[in-house]
């Protein structure tokens, strides 16, 4: 693990930052494998860290083994066990605080020591590859990513947040007359919705000028309710932010098919039948909570917001 991490980082020290170990215990650990396979793993005199020809080789092999043995730790562990030892679980921020605190409560009784963390998508992703968190709900589809359990629990339309100056109806705007006329008040770039409102607004070669840009929904909604520009957002952003849907119109995205998705994912193989128990309890909660929420909010949302597999 320690040889993987300098192979990755390059560096001794940043890579004993990431492992949490001192500079000289990575470097004390990377000598003692090379004098035990009788091989030189890293050409010092690069910088950053080369691998050798034996260093090339070893990486190749040592992914596979470090995760085969991450599993059959887990798995013995569980086999033995009623409730998982620890589990830590990451949720994107736009359902962390309405599908969060119920999906959190059902787990306490599964679990010795459950951990809990929200963030961008991408933090969420990058998060689960590193071992740092063992299930995440997220928004990043992670398609070029093999050895990971998925499970559908959420397809939600997009649609566009009006001030009343231009809400006056339910009906759809023209999106490239509104663009034209009216700032778009987006979500950072950086963030999984942010930037899939991006393609899609590229797609339908709509031209917004980049004027005002945040990271949270609450400060979106909010800017969207004092007039200054109109906004897409999702359901699940307007409950995470409900306090503030006064003053404003919600009304459908008018190219049909713009939808995101939420899945939870896993690690293959590590926690048994778990991620799916999970998954079934975050689309239980959705039914149960957020749905009827959502109905009164926006009613016209009421066959648009499909919960579990038959999303599909």
């Amino acid at each position: 693990k320690v040889f993987l991490a300098v192979s990755t980082c390059g560096n001794m020290t940043t890579a004993a930052r990431r492992l949490g170990l001192t500079q000289s215990a990575v470097s004390q650990s990377i000598r003692q494998l090379e004098d035990d396979l009788g091989s030189v793993l890293f050409d010092r005199a690069k910088r950053p860290l080369k691998l050798t020809a034996a260093g090339t080789i070893l990486q190749r092999h040592a992914a596979p083994l470090v995760e085969d043995a991450a599993t059959l730790a887990t798995v013995v562990r569980q086999a033995g066990a009623s409730k998982v030892d620890e589990l830590r679980v990451g949720i994107i921020d736009s359902a962390a605080s309405t599908l969060g605190p119920s999906l959190i409560r059902s787990l306490l009784g599964q679990t010795e020591r459950l951990s809990f963390r929200s963030g961008l998508a991408h933090d969420q992703s990058e998060g689960l590859l590193n071992r740092n968190l063992d299930l995440i709900i997220s928004s990043d589809t992670m398609d070029d990513v093999d050895g990971l359990d998925r499970y559908l629990i959420l397809t939600e339309p997009f649609v566009l947040l009006l001030p009343d100056k231009l809400g006056a109806t339910n009906e759809a705007p023209d999106l490239k007359a509104l663009a034209g006329a009216h700032s778009l008040i987006r979500f950072s770039a950086r963030s999984q919705i942010g930037a899939q409102i991006e393609r899609h607004l590229r797609r339908l070669g709509v031209k917004a000028p980049r004027l005002l840009e945040v990271d949270a929904t609450d400060s979106l909604m909010a800017m969207v309710r004092a007039g200054l520009g109109w906004a897409i957002a999702t359901p699940l952003c307007l409950l995470q932010a409900r306090s503030l849907i006064g003053s404003m119109r919600v009304v459908p995205f008018p190219a049909q098919g713009f939808v995101r998705q939420l899945h939870l994912f896993a690690r293959s193989g590590e926690y048994g039948d778990l991620p799916q128990r999970v998954a079934d309890l975050a689309c239980e909660v959705l039914k149960r909570e957020c749905l009827p929420e959502l109905r009164k909010l926006v009613p016209w949302l009421r066959t648009q917001f499909a919960i579990g597999p038959a999303a599909r």
